[in-house]
């Protein structure tokens, strides 16, 4: 059985987010995981990227109106506080992208 291949939004998004190092593709669940060093720090699922978060930067995104990634399971909807949806403006922003993935990257474990 063939491996499915990394969508064009799951390239993109790689090649965007090389300024911050290497950075890795690899299947999670459902969609991909981006890591730099062997440290996962977002997820994208459905072409929707979510970064990893600690207490700070939850905070932030939240107040950005980001919303944490949840899913339907047996009826009922499972929210997942460790990791919380990229504001949209920064798929079009280089720059933006990169500022939220580092804060991603240097988030501590909770």
């Amino acid at each position: 059985m063939a491996k499915a291949a990394p969508s064009a939004f799951v390239l993109h998004l790689r090649d965007e987010l090389a300024d911050i190092g290497f950075v890795q593709i690899e299947r999670f669940f459902g969609g991909w995981a981006y890591l730099v060093a062997d440290r996962r720090f977002a997820v994208s699922i459905k072409d929707r990227l979510y970064f990893r978060v600690d207490q700070p930067l939850r905070e932030a995104l939240a107040a950005a109106g980001c919303q944490p990634f949840t899913y339907d399971k047996g009826g009922k909807t499972v929210t997942v506080h460790r990791f919380y949806e990229a504001p949209p403006d920064c798929l079009d922003d280089r720059d933006a992208l990169v500022h939220w993935a580092e804060r991603a990257l240097a988030a501590q474990d909770e």
